[in-house]
């Protein structure tokens, strides 16, 4: 393995391991206000998922979401399978979202959209998770009300996940590569 591949393993592992502790600790703070069967996140760990697609591949970025998702699951024991589902379907639409969006609105300048756009998919991706997990009856009947509050809130962590992540790639400028 060169050195230029060594140092990207080593940095993205690093990104990883922070986006599972944002993830981690954004579960703690939002368990404090429950909200049927979903549950909702700020979404600090996209922050870290949007630095990794703005300045790696968007292999890489993949690489993390499921990384991330395996040990955000891993750290809730029993019900870490469930946990591993709902973040990995929220993650993965949400990234694919912010992909094909970064590709149509390359400049640095929209990146607050890009995370708007992430933000809403992210929930999405949730209930998409959480509908094949329960079912459709009993995801419904428990997440009426919840669900359009997951996506308006969504919206509007989204777009303060991407414009700190702006304000974060503004000061790395090319540290990665």
């Amino acid at each position: 393995m060169n050195k230029n591949k060594f140092n990207k393993l080593i940095v993205l592992s690093i990104l990883v391991a922070l986006a599972s502790i944002l993830s981690y600790f954004d579960t703690y703070i939002c368990s404090l206000i429950p909200m049927g069967i979903l549950r909702y996140k700020l979404g600090l760990a996209n922050i870290v998922i949007m630095v990794i697609l703005y300045n790696y591949d968007f292999k890489s970025a993949i690489f993390s979401v499921v990384v991330k998702s395996i040990i955000v699951g891993l750290f809730f024991g029993a019900t870490g399978l469930i946990t591993f589902i709902l973040s990995l379907s929220g993650s993965m639409l949400s990234l694919i979202g912010m992909y094909c969006f970064k590709k149509l609105l390359p400049k640095s300048n929209f990146t607050p959209i890009i995370g708007l756009i992430g933000g809403f998919l992210h929930p999405v991706g949730q209930i998409i998770g959480a509908i094949l997990i329960y079912g459709f009856k009993d995801f419904f009947a428990s997440s009426m009300i919840t669900a359009p509050i997951m996506l308006i809130l969504g919206i509007i962590t989204g777009i303060i996940v991407g414009y700190t992540t702006k304000l974060i790639n503004k000061r790395l400028e090319n540290k990665f590569n």
